[in-house]
């Protein structure tokens, strides 16, 4: 699955797409494979360096919302989201990439 990370933390040529793991949705969570992904004023504070204090490292994928459609489910979450066009929040990141997690409860049709 093809991602962009923060190689570097500055300006936008520290990103790099690379190659990582498909992810798999645990227990309340959903795979989307994204089609659209927001790039938020909190994407440029992370990318900065800016909020490293918070745990931020290099290698962190940014990204918080995306939209898409769910491919999978975790455990609990109601199999009917399944190929269901989303838009999700996927917390602190995690969005830029081709399939995302999110929270089944931060997922709307």
């Amino acid at each position: 699955m093809k991602a962009v990370v923060i190689r570097t933390f500055g300006g936008p040529g520290g990103l790099e797409v690379v190659d990582l793991p498909a992810p798999a949705p645990a227990a309340g969570q959903v795979l989307v494979a994204t089609e659209a992904i927001g790039v938020s004023g909190a994407d440029v504070a992370i990318r900065s360096g800016a909020l490293a204090a918070y745990g931020f490292q290099e290698g962190h994928v940014p990204g918080g919302e995306v939209v898409g459609t769910v491919t999978a489910v975790g455990a609990g979450v109601d199999a009917s989201w399944t190929g269901r066009r989303v838009w999700a929040q996927t917390g602190v990141g995690g969005g830029y990439a081709e399939q995302a997690i999110a929270p089944a409860d931060d997922i709307l049709p």
